[in-house]
């Protein structure tokens, strides 16, 4: 009689393997995992060496030795056999980048800290990380372009946000109806970064972003001033263009704004929302719009074609452009 088959480990429910020895693939899935906040095992895998099976049984070790850390909300939306498993950082993770790379450890206990995720939370988090793999598997194809990362903007900025250092407050003049009121608006995008073409002269070698995640639980409009709306991010952003305050707080001159969305509808409320806030009623170009389903990880360069649309829903624009 031959040897039975190796029992599964449970999916949620550490089974730790003392023999473990970190790997410098393991390293790199670490970090990754710490920067995105929450990445599933296909983006890992787009980001890691390796074939995808042997990502896979990395990332089993990593969880059940506290590395990495499977977020049990996803256990109720995305229980389905097809979903592919969601990451965060473990405590170990933790401790581990805290002594390899000097990354501030403070006193956060990683695994109740994703314990406390709620699957809104999640999903977001989720539409924010399949963009960035996306656009850095994207770069990568491009000769003499460079992804400038968040963390490298953050550790120059002028001025942090005192919750969050990507965090601002915009004195904004909102018109409702018959009605113009002065309200200080707070903005804070899901990510910031930039595009580096090595190969331009200095005056004209960068290009900066900001990212919204929508998920299409927000009014585009609202009503009231007090509540929250996509119109009123947006006003945010285009009274901080017109005040510098991407140069004061961030310390460079210009930057536009990606929204990733569901549906062309949605878009399309948006882009007339833009019209509203702009003088000239002819939409602003400030913002450019993409729908989820065309963020397409097994052809990541498409993000950098001409799919993009502008805040005046003209002709489609590139990234690079």
């Amino acid at each position: 009689m031959g040897k039975s088959k190796q029992q599964k480990r449970p999916r949620f429910r550490r089974q730790p393997d003392r023999t473990l020895r970190l790997q410098s693939r393991d390293h790199e899935i670490i970090r990754q995992v710490y920067k995105h906040r929450f990445l599933n095992s296909e983006q890992i895998a787009a980001l890691a060496t390796g074939s995808y099976q042997g990502v896979l049984r990395r990332l089993n070790l990593l969880f059940h030795n506290s590395y990495l850390d499977r977020p049990t909300e996803q256990i109720k939306p995305f229980n389905q056999a097809a979903s592919p498993m969601v990451y965060g950082l473990g405590n170990k993770g933790a401790d581990f980048l805290a002594s390899k790379y000097g990354l501030d450890r403070a006193k956060i206990d990683w695994t109740q800290k994703n314990k406390g995720v709620r699957h809104a939370y999640l999903d977001h988090a989720l539409l924010v990380s399949k963009f960035m793999v996306s656009l850095e598997l994207a770069v990568k194809q491009v000769k003499n372009l460079k992804l400038i990362e968040q963390g490298t903007i953050v550790s120059n900025m002028k001025k942090k946000g005192e919750y969050n250092p990507l965090s601002w407050c915009v004195p904004c003049r909102i018109s409702l109806g018959n009605k113009i009121m002065d309200r200080l608006v707070y903005v804070m995008p899901d990510r910031v970064f930039g595009l580096y073409f090595c190969d331009e002269p200095k005056s004209r070698n960068r290009s900066y972003f900001f990212l919204e995640a929508d998920r299409a639980t927000m009014p585009v409009k609202r009503n009231s001033v007090y509540s929250s709306s996509f119109q009123k991010k947006m006003i945010g952003y285009y009274e901080s263009w017109k005040n510098s305050l991407f140069r004061d707080v961030f310390g460079f001159p210009s930057a536009r704004v990606l929204t990733i969305t569901k549906s062309h509808d949605r878009i399309n409320n948006m882009i007339n929302a833009g019209k509203d806030i702009d003088p000239r009623g002819k939409g602003l170009r400030l913002f450019l719009f993409l729908r989820e389903k065309e963020i397409n990880m097994r052809k990541p360069e498409t993000l950098l074609n001409r799919i993009w649309r502008t805040g005046r829903g003209q002709s489609l624009v590139s990234l690079l452009d």
